[in-house]
């Protein structure tokens, strides 16, 4: 009997000794005395742009501190964006990458240009989600939060009057796919051999925000055009939005062959303009670009493009 009590004496002590060893010999806590979260509950919100409901029963998250995290997706797609994963990124727009995000980093790109976000982007109940601040930064537009109406309020964004870049050499560019700006100048007599060489590529395939064409064999809208000035010695912009800020500004009556032709993708607003798409003026009323199937290809300027047209740039 007393060796019973001794028995069960020791077996006690031990279990007290991987108890303390267990929990006293390590960081950390207790699964039930976690933290507790920096957000509350989430809500659901309604999302609009020019005021104008673009989404109902949004899931928004609301930190302690006030910081209102809103959902990547829906809030690209109020402004007719798409988002697209991109290796380690998320890549905006409409047929190449207008901006570039990455979860967890303050990091990121407006065409090639670089933004320092006010707070990283985050993944949140499995979702991409940025907060309002942030959003607003990243399109250069008012993005704001109406806690007593529950709403999402996105200012339209109208590319139609870009900023020019100050001349046609500029500093080494840091964003995706970017290089130093040369002259941008292409011979007139070349216009016809750079429409010509365009052609070649006809039936390439398209590829959102498309590597290296050399690695991928693929092509965006604004890759595409980058490629077939680069073999003329011109080093354009990695991205439409961003190439959209060289070369001198024409209307649709002035193009010429080997201009460049800007296009948005039109949403649930008129005022919403945001360029989504480059491709390359032929002459006789036509355009070669990619977008989709089938690849690189041959339009007519006809009354669908010309609804979508921006302006034009010429870079000579």
């Amino acid at each position: 009997m007393l060796f019973l009590k001794k028995s069960q004496c020791g077996v006690a002590v031990a279990l007290c000794i991987i108890a303390i060893s267990s929990v006293g010999c390590t960081n950390k806590q207790p699964a039930g005395n976690a933290e507790p979260k920096a957000f509350s509950v989430g809500q659901t919100a309604t999302m609009l742009v020019a005021n104008n409901a673009a989404y109902h029963n949004v899931p928004v998250f609301k930190e302690k501190n006030g910081l209102v995290w809103i959902p990547l997706r829906e809030s690209a797609r109020s402004l007719g964006l798409d988002v697209h994963k991109a290796k380690d990124s998320l890549a905006i727009g409409n047929t190449d990458a207008a901006y570039t995000v990455k979860v967890n980093r303050k990091l990121a790109y407006a065409g090639d240009q670089p933004i320092e976000l006010p707070h990283a982007p985050k993944v949140i109940a499995g979702r991409p989600y940025m907060t309002t601040q942030a959003f607003s930064v990243l399109l250069g537009t008012s993005v704001k939060w109406d806690a007593q109406h529950s709403e999402i309020n996105i200012a339209p964004i109208d590319d139609g009057f870009l900023p020019k870049r100050q001349s046609a050499s500029g500093p080494e560019q840091s964003g995706p796919g970017s290089g130093r700006l040369r002259s941008l100048s292409v011979p007139t007599a070349d216009k016809h051999n750079l429409i010509q060489f365009a052609e070649t590529f006809i039936g390439t395939p398209y590829q959102f925000s498309a590597g290296n064409y050399e690695a991928a064999r693929t092509f965006d809208c604004s890759s595409f055009v980058q490629y077939v000035y680069a073999h003329y010695g011109v080093n354009l912009p990695r991205t439409s939005r961003s190439q959209a800020e060289v070369g001198q500004t024409v209307s649709a009556d002035q193009l010429q062959p080997g201009d460049l032709m800007f296009f948005y993708t039109p949403g649930r607003y008129d005022s919403n303009r945001i360029v989504g798409h480059v491709g390359i003026y032929e002459g006789d009323g036509k355009i070669i670009h990619t977008y989709g199937e089938p690849g690189v290809t041959i339009s007519e300027f006809n009354d669908y493009w010309r609804g979508r047209f921006l302006f034009g740039k010429r870079v000579n």
